[in-house]
C-alpha cells in the first residue's frame, strides 16, 4: 500500500493525518525553503500544502517509504496556474512539468533547475545537501525510478 494518498492531508480548516510531522496549511519561519507549495506523489496526486523547511526535508527524506516520491510544486503551479477542476489532482505528467524539489530518501534530495544555470552537481541550502537535477531529467526519475546528473 502507498504511504503517499491523495488528500492525505485533508484541507487549511479541515486536517487529516501528520505523516512527517507535516499539517496542511502550515506556516515555517526559520529556515524556511518553500512558501505554501503544494506537495504531490508520483502519480500527480496532491497531499497536502503549505510551508516546508529544512526539518520538513530531513524529516520526510528519513522517514520516506522505499519507491515512494515526495514532489514539491511551487504556490503558483499547485494552485493559481493549474485548472480548478485538476488541482487535487493534476497528474504525473503536470508534476513533472513543474517540480521544484523531489525529495526520494535520506540521501537523495533534488533541487530541479528549471533555469538550465551552470550550477554544479550539488547544491547546499539551510545544511541540506541537493543533488541538482536537469528540468530534462525530472520525467526520468519520476516515471522510470532512475536518475542522471
Amino acid at each position: 500500500m502507498s504511504q503517499l494518498t491523495k488528500g492525505m492531508y485533508g484541507t487549511e480548516f479541515c486536517q487529516k493525518g501528520d505523516i512527517f510531522g507535516l499539517h496542511c496549511g502550515q506556516m515555517r519561519s526559520r529556515d524556511k525553503i518553500t512558501h505554501n507549495s503544494g506537495w504531490y506523489n508520483r502519480a500527480g496526486e496532491k497531499l497536502g500544502w503549505g510551508d516546508l523547511d529544512a526539518k520538513d526535508f530531513e524529516r520526510i527524506a528519513r522517514e520516506l517509504e522505499y519507491g515512494e516520491y515526495f514532489i514539491v510544486l511551487s504556490e503558483q503551479d499547485s494552485y493559481w496556474k493549474v485548472d480548478k477542476e485538476m488541482v487535487e489532482a493534476p497528474g504525473t505528467d503536470y508534476v513533472v512539468e513543474h517540480a521544484m524539489y523531489i525529495i526520494v530518501a535520506a540521501d537523495l534530495l533534488f533541487k530541479v533547475d528549471k533555469c538550465g544555470s551552470e550550477r554544479g552537481a550539488f547544491f547546499d541550502f539551510y545544511g541540506l545537501t541537493f543533488h541538482v537535477l536537469k528540468k530534462g531529467k525530472v520525467e526520468r526519475l519520476v516515471k522510470e525510478g532512475r536518475f542522471s546528473l
